[in-house]
């Protein structure tokens, strides 16, 4: 047997502690288990189970299956386990592998499903042979954690929700969620019109509305719960919402069936007493249109007819009813209201007299024959009538005939009028139409006077007539500057009493000059003269002063009619302000178009030129020449074969070797506010020469063996120089360093250096020193080897064993083997040594 397929030790609890006690009492090894198997190491698995909603899941059971032969196996745990309080449990005794640990209800559930840690519907996955993940590892003498988050159950209607209630306006609906599989739910609800949500009905009641009516009714109750997915159940529809009824009664009509009349509806007692009534009048039985007002004022088109009122009651949630009245007695012509017609209005010529009938109802035609002491007057047929010189001295009637369709016709005249009396115009004030300023003509304007008149005009300065102003026209003139100014128009007519009117005074403005927008010459551009024409100005004689604006803000100082441009105005637009100015006229000033943007000025200036020697080494000079306008900043850039030279920006410049052989120019750069740069280049200075250098040489130094001499040049800065030296004017081979050591050689000799100076764009030069004196040997040397002789510069032989030196001429010095030979006999003595006494 696999010992993977049974428990080594059973699990009857989950917590740790109670593990503890139950494997006191448990036997390490299943009575069922093979005497001969070998002990198997074993582990545990642990854990913590949740419902849905991540809460602790109690009591529920707990089994597991090993992985064994590419297959899952159950394990038999030998007792039920279940979870405690806190959702944990505890499998002990499992032999190492790998397992697959499930949860589920110990009883039928409807709430949850069986689920695999740690929250699978089925136990993981196997591919090719193996776990593919989510197995759960057990080794020896271990515990694997593995929690479990129980998967819901689906949640179902187990019964449809239900609706108490009648299906009437204004009746509760109530609604009962129905039964569920799963426990502890909460419900919404949404009710329902023919199957569409109803706005706001969201409760577990609802009370039918207007709306409803013809409509069914339903509910949709939604349940939830924390970790389970949300469901929804409709009930079943209702029947049709029906109305409620109104009790009705017949309408009533009163008032008097003539034309002109008004009738009036009565509607009675309706029910419920909420419920509002319209109405509809009735000819004939036909519908009157626009009549649906509790009144109705008979007309000409009921002449004869019988007329009726249809009353109709609605109510919202109610059934509309409605009901007709009995007809009239058939509608009779109606009788015009008179009186007497009046004549208003002055009795008197050109005075309009108006005839006032005054009678009813309102929309009567009448037709109207003014009569003159009692005949009628041609063409005086109007509800007005203005006496004429033909009536002066007569007294006046009106007959007036009014007829209105379904009334009988009626006709009256009016009393006479008074004498008809000479006429008064009825004239208004004069007025005077144009400008009132000096230089402008004025017009008298008499206006509109009854009747006609002819007219005679006199205009008044300040009261007081103008000589020969007795036109309908007047000029005005620098004079009447600051006065009031009238006209006074008579008008005369036959039958009319002659009347003068005088218009409204009027002070005299000063006059207006005329003219046109100024404008401006000249070219925008820094530098440059703009000027300013004012154009024609009317009247002449205009005085002009001028400003001119940058940008809209005045240029101090700028007032005449010209203006040169400046830096400031470069990218501004300007315009020049022309003021005119005349007498008994008002200051006028027009303002010229802005200009387009001013341009950068332009800069001359004649070609620069180059002096100086084209030598390497010496200076050249740029002379910028003349540029214009003044104050231009100059810059300077020197080029050498046309490409610019780094550095060579002043107006100077020192020839370096890299010009040698070339041609140099300048570039001359002129820069000035509010103006475009402008360059100038110069002619070309071609070839440039090598340099010259000037070279001394000397030397320095004791010109002795065992000495050394150095070279001494004054040479020009940055040369490089080579040395060669000389012994007697013979060239030294290899003394080519700037110092020489005299060597047994030179003894005797004089000694020289030439010195070569060489520079990039310089002449090579070569200096020789004077020579120096004899060179002289040194203080002592070392015998000949293999003699007993002495070189014949020292020719001293020196006893180092006896410290005795001896001199040629001395008794022992063939017989000498000197150590040490000596110059003179001064180094000898120098050196610590004696003559010889013989």
């Amino acid at each position: 047997m696999n010992t993977l397929l049974r428990s080594r030790g059973l699990s009857l609890v989950a917590t740790a502690a109670a593990a503890l006690v139950i494997a006191a009492l448990i036997p390490a090894s299943p009575a069922f288990a093979d005497e001969d198997d070998p002990t198997t190491p074993v582990g545990s698995i642990a854990g913590v189970v949740t419902d849905p909603a991540g809460a602790p899941a109690e009591a529920l059971c707990i089994t597991a299956e090993v992985f064994d032969d590419a297959a899952w196996a159950p394990v038999d745990l030998g007792v039920e386990v279940r979870t405690d309080a806190t959702g944990a449990y505890i499998l002990t005794g499992l032999g190492t592998g790998t397992y697959a640990v499930s949860a589920d209800s110990c009883t039928a559930s409807t709430e949850t499903l069986r689920t695999w840690a740690p929250s699978l519907a089925a136990q993981p996955a196997i591919s090719d042979g193996t776990v593919a993940a989510d197995g759960i590892v057990v080794s020896a003498d271990s515990t694997t954690t593995a929690d479990i988050q129980v998967l819901p159950a689906a949640v179902e209607a187990l019964a449809a929700p239900t609706i108490s209630g009648g299906a009437q306006f204004g009746a509760t609906l109530t609604a009962d969620h129905g039964i569920w599989s799963v426990k502890d739910l909460e419900f919404t609800y949404q009710w329902l019109r023919d199957g569409a949500p109803i706005v706001g009905a969201k409760g577990d009641t609802y009370v039918v509305t207007a709306e409803d009516i013809d409509a069914t009714l339903s509910v949709a109750v939604t349940a939830s719960r924390i970790g389970w997915e949300a469901a929804t159940a409709t009930s079943v529809e209702s029947a049709p919402v029906t109305a409620l009824p109104i009790t009705s009664n017949t309408p009533t009509i009163s008032g008097t069936a003539k034309v002109g009349q008004q009738l009036t509806a009565a509607g009675g007692a309706w029910s419920p007493v909420e419920t509002v009534l319209s109405f509809e009048w009735l000819r004939n039985g036909d519908v009157i249109s626009g009549a649906v007002a509790s009144t109705y004022t008979l007309t000409a088109a009921d002449l004869g007819t019988a007329i009726s009122v249809r009353a109709t009651g609605a109510l919202a949630g109610h059934t509309t009813t409605t009901q007709t009245s009995a007809a009239t007695a058939l509608v009779a012509s109606g009788t015009l209201t008179t009186a007497t017609p009046k004549i208003t209005g002055a009795v008197k010529v050109g005075s309009i007299l108006t005839a006032a009938p005054g009678w009813t109802p309102s929309n009567i035609a009448y037709t109207y024959t003014w009569k003159r002491n009692g005949t009628a007057i041609t063409g005086a047929t109007k509800v007005t009538y203005t006496p004429t010189s033909a009536d002066l001295g007569a007294k006046l009637t009106v007959t007036v005939r009014g007829a209105l369709t379904g009334y009988t016709a009626v006709t009256l005249t009016s009393a006479s009028t008074a004498t008809v009396a000479v006429g008064t115009f009825v004239a208004p004030v004069p007025t005077v139409s144009g400008t009132v300023a000096v230089g402008r003509t004025v017009t008298a304007v008499p206006g509109t006077w009854k009747p006609g008149a002819s007219f005679t005009y006199v205009w008044k300065r300040a009261g007081v007539p103008i000589t020969g102003a007795t036109k309908s026209t007047y000029p005005i003139t620098a004079t009447d500057l600051g006065k009031a100014l009238t006209v006074t128009v008579t008008g005369t007519a036959t039958a009319y009493t002659t009347a003068s009117k005088t218009s409204t005074p009027v002070t005299v403005a000063a006059g207006t000059l005329t003219a046109p927008t100024p404008t401006i010459a000249g070219i925008r551009a820094v530098g440059r003269t703009l000027t300013a024409a004012p154009g024609t100005w009317s009247p002449s004689g205009v005085a002009f002063t001028y400003q001119w604006k940058r940008a809209g803000v005045s240029i101090t100082g700028a007032t005449a009619s010209t203006y040169v441009l400046t830096a400031a105005d470069l990218g501004k637009t300007l315009t020049v302000t022309t003021t005119g100015k005349k007498a008994a006229y008002s200051t006028l000033a027009k303002t010229s178009v802005a200009t387009t943007a001013v341009a950068a000025g332009t800069l001359a200036a004649s070609t620069p030129t180059i002096s100086g020697t084209r030598t390497v080494g010496k200076t050249l000079t740029a002379a910028p020449g003349t540029w214009s306008p003044s104050g231009v900043a100059l810059t300077y850039q020197w080029k050498r074969a046309g490409i610019a030279i780094t550095g060579a920006t002043k107006s100077t410049y020192v020839l370096t070797a890299s010009d040698l052989g070339k041609s140099l120019t300048v570039i001359v750069t002129g820069k000035k506010a509010g103006y475009n740069a402008l360059t100038k280049t110069s002619g070309a200075i071609t070839n440039v020469v090598a340099g010259t250098m000037s070279l001394t040489a000397g030397v320095s130094g004791t010109a002795k063996v065992g000495y050394t001499v150095a070279a001494t040049a004054t040479a020009a800065s940055g040369a490089t120089l080579s040395y060669q030296w000389y012994r007697s004017g013979v060239l030294i081979s290899g003394a080519t360093g700037r110092t020489y050591n005299p060597s047994n050689s030179d003894i005797g000799k004089t000694l020289a250096v030439a010195i070569t100076a060489r520079k990039a764009g310089y002449a090579t030069l070569t200096a020789r020193s004077g020579a120096t004196a004899a060179v002289r040997p040194p203080d002592s040397a070392p015998p000949i080897s293999g003699t007993w002789n002495c070189p014949s510069w020292a020719p001293i032989k020196g006893n180092a064993d006896s410290m005795i030196y001896h001199v040629p001429s001395g008794a022992y010095y063939t017989r000498t083997n000197p150590e040490e030979c000596f110059s003179s006999e001064s180094a000898a003595v120098n050196a610590g040594y004696r003559k010889s006494k013989l």
